[in-house]
């Protein structure tokens, strides 16, 4: 199944409702995106002003068969400039790709994470499963689409539960956030800890409609845990975890547990296997990429066996919750003891 297919599925029980606030765009809108006949496959560069125009341009992209490559300029011109060529110059077809992510490339040449139509569609599935979406009208996205968490966990899966979404388009500033929030009496927002922190220093112990909530993108201290869960006791908090070669999600901690087991990562969701090998944390399922673009050697070292080598170092308690102890790469040896730096606290 294609994941405009999947989507458009899940889409059409929601015909009357507005599915992008900002316009008023609706759902059966939506439904009548153009889907073309012919040549299908293709890489589409996918950019836009703003974020709702990316979403759109996105979701073209995937009515007309095409494989959307999400990108931004905020990651510089040079990153830029290097993704839009080899897009370019790429003539191929590629059936079954939903998605070419680029990583920043911050350090070298980016990285394009090819993601199938199956890829996505699984991730999309083991969301619903946990994320309970009871109860509310909205979300709010306030990060770039670029990242797959974005894209897959907030963009399309707010789609398939039929929320409306509103897009905050401005530069990140904690008060003025926390006014949209409150003032479009948002639901449901996914942000990394740093950013939830940040909001619930600026409120200043007022409250937030915010009634679901997913953190993601660094790694949560029990500390910090504890903290949102005392700040923001209304809101039903999820500590999620993935990575953009796993479409991205792989575990999620509920809100249940969000205090009992501050700081873990939770269980794996769906039919996703989780294994350590010599600290280092592997996933298997069927949101695995199919590879990485162009570079063959990259992929093969990656992926062995079916498994994808996360470079997350990990451990697990009795009861077998994941806890992310830090990159395999960042990791500094003293004295026969594994020391991470975000462990290390001034």
């Amino acid at each position: 199944m294609k994941l405009w297919d999947y989507v458009k599925e899940k889409m059409s029980a929601y015909k009357g409702r507005v599915a992008f606030a900002d316009t008023g765009i609706t759902y059966g809108d939506l439904l009548c995106l153009e889907e073309r006949r012919g040549k299908k496959g293709r890489l589409k560069i996918c950019a836009g002003r703003t974020r709702e125009e990316q979403a759109l341009e996105i979701l073209r992209c995937m009515a007309k068969g095409n494989v959307a490559v999400p990108v931004s300029l905020d990651y510089g011109i040079r990153q830029y400039n290097y993704i839009c060529k080899a897009v370019k110059e790429d003539r191929q077809g590629y059936d079954d790709l939903a998605f070419l992510m680029f990583t920043s490339g911050t350090t070298g040449t980016p990285k394009g994470v090819m993601l199938t139509h199956e890829n996505i569609i699984a991730n999309l599935e083991y969301i619903s499963a946990y994320f309970d979406m009871t109860g509310v009208k909205n979300i709010c996205i306030a990060r770039p689409l670029v990242h797959i968490a974005v894209l897959t966990g907030e963009l399309l899966y707010g789609l398939v539960s039929g929320l409306t979404i509103y897009f905050y388009e401005e530069s990140f500033m904690p008060a003025r956030l926390a006014n949209f929030l409150s003032e479009k009496e948002i639901d449901v927002f996914c942000a990394t800890p740093t950013l939830y922190a940040a909001l619930v220093r600026s409120v200043k112990g007022k409250p937030l409609p915010v009634k679901t909530a997913a953190v993601s993108g660094e790694r949560l201290t029990e500390a910090a845990a504890r903290q949102l869960s005392e700040a923001l006791p209304q809101t039903a908090f999820y500590n999620v975890y993935g990575l953009t070669e796993h479409s991205p999600r792989a575990s999620a901690l509920l809100p249940e547990e969000f205090v009992k087991k501050a700081g873990s990562v939770g269980k794996p969701i769906g039919a996703v296997k989780m294994k350590i090998e010599k600290g280092e944390l592997l996933l298997k399922s069927p949101c695995v990429m199919k590879g990485y673009y162009l570079d063959e050697a990259r992929t093969k070292e990656k992926i062995r066996r079916g498994w994808l080598y996360t470079g997350d170092m990990a451990h697990t308690d009795e009861e077998g919750y994941y806890y992310i102890d830090g990159r395999k790469d960042d990791m500094i040896i003293r004295a026969g003891v594994n020391i991470f730096p975000q462990e290390i606290e001034c």
